[in-house]
């Protein structure tokens, strides 16, 4: 639902979220994630809430993705931090 230009609350099955988008610049409430969004195949993202939702198998497949090595024993708090040093998460 559109409340004001720019800013919607989103429902569904999972909850309810705010996103705001003004010009360029994006930002969800549920996901955190942050865009900009420039003219021709430029763009950025920023998710700095990104590892709140995400299981530790989740966290281990980033990290495989990654290439990062000896994250195998690590609890699912030690692989936050250590995907968060490899600026991941």
């Amino acid at each position: 639902m559109k409340l004001l230009p720019g800013v919607s609350i989103n429902l569904s099955k999972s909850g309810i979220s705010t996103s705001v988008k003004v010009g360029p610049f994006s930002w969800n409430s549920r996901t955190q994630k942050t865009s900009v969004n420039l003219p021709g195949p430029f763009s950025c993202q920023s998710s700095l809430g990104k590892s709140k939702g995400l299981t530790k198998a989740n966290l281990v497949t980033l990290a495989k993705q990654a290439g990062i090595k000896g994250y195998s024993k690590l609890k699912k708090q030690e692989l936050q931090v250590l995907l968060q040093k490899h600026g991941i998460l």
